[in-house]
């Protein structure tokens, strides 16, 4: 009977908690996408990221690079570093100054004051070059992944 006693016990202590009510689960939300303009300045800087790496290793290109860059800018990044040899990282500081999202690519465009003084690059001559300059960037999205298109490189002292 003691028994029984201890069991009738446990289920009302069980019973009065089943009036409480049950806490729901969390809700699932679908994640919202970054807005364009965030994709494509992530793009933007991962370039660079990739165009820096390369200069450490001294490459010819880099395995990346097509990952973050197309058309344009994928031809005169290559370029870049081929065999080009640095040390360092330049500065960036990339600001969107317009951008269609709706447009047949998207686009986003980029401006960005790069100083490239702490990224030493060495040249053929032996020199090396560097400083702030004025870089304008076209970034496009194909089928979802946003990449470079067009970069252009001002003088040095441009911004």
């Amino acid at each position: 009977m003691a028994v029984v006693a201890a069991l009738a016990g446990c289920a009302a202590q069980e019973g009065e908690r089943s009036g409480e009510p049950t806490p729901a689960p969390p809700t699932r939300t679908a994640q919202a996408s970054p807005p364009p303009e965030e994709l494509a300045l992530e793009a933007y800087r991962a370039m660079w990221g990739v165009v820096v790496e390369g200069s450490h290793e001294g490459a010819v290109g880099h395995p990346d690079l097509d990952e973050y860059a197309s058309g344009q800018a994928l031809e005169l990044t290559t370029a870049m570093l081929h065999g080009a040899t640095a040390t360092g990282e330049p500065a960036m500081a990339p600001e969107v100054v317009d951008s269609d999202p709706t447009g047949s690519p998207p686009t986003v465009s980029v401006e960005d004051c790069i100083d490239d003084s702490a990224w030493v690059v060495e040249v053929d001559d032996g020199g090396t070059e560097g400083g702030p300059r004025l870089v304008r960037a076209t970034v496009i999205a194909d089928e979802g992944v946003w990449r470079v298109d067009d970069l252009w490189l001002e003088d040095y002292g441009s911004c």
